[in-house]
């Protein structure tokens, strides 16, 4: 064999070797650039799902069903005991609207909802936790279990899709750090 040859041999497989070193950087830059993004991502859901918890917190305490409304997506389920399931925005707000025109409805003077977990998968967000409220009328807080299903809309926010609420009587059936007095 002839020495220029194998020299030019090497430097193909050098050259190959080189090509497929830079593929593999270029695939492993690219697979760090989607993580990051994903995480700067998720980081982003739990901003704008923390904005819709203050909003929330807002909206209760304001005991008005317009501002209640806000906070529902289009096609939202309430599941509450002791009541039909209200399924849509508009029967829930129409469920609200009819209980801010009672007469006898207390205000809500205090309403703090603590997360347990929440688990962001793309478009759609899910949670658990405790919540406690005081309404005017009656001197004890009362205090709940809630599970709520969020959907990110169209133009990036988030909004309750699917809420289950439910009272305890025990206080450690719902345990609070900072549940209302």
């Amino acid at each position: 064999m002839n020495n220029r040859n194998l020299s030019g041999e090497k430097e193909v497989r050098i050259t190959v070797r080189l090509g497929v070193i830079i593929i593999i950087i270029i695939g492993v830059m690219s697979t760090i650039a989607r993580g990051e993004h994903k995480t700067t991502s998720v980081e982003q859901a739990r901003i704008e799902i923390e904005r819709l918890h203050q909003q929330d917190v807002e909206a209760t305490l304001s005991d008005k069903a317009d501002e209640l409304a806000k906070l529902w997506d289009s096609e939202a389920v309430r599941i509450q005991p002791g009541r039909p399931a209200e399924i849509g925005k508009a029967a829930i707000y129409a469920n609200d609207k009819r209980w801010e025109a009672s007469n006898e409805r207390p205000k809500t003077l205090c309403y703090n909802a603590e997360i347990q977990d929440l688990q962001i998968a793309g478009d759609w967000a899910f949670e658990w936790g405790y919540f406690s409220y005081k309404e005017s009328g009656n001197p004890k807080p009362a205090r709940g279990k809630v599970l709520r299903v969020i959907k990110r809309q169209p133009d990036g926010s988030w909004k309750f899709a699917r809420v289950i609420g439910f009272p305890e009587q025990l206080e450690a059936a719902a345990p609070l750090s900072h549940p209302c007095e």
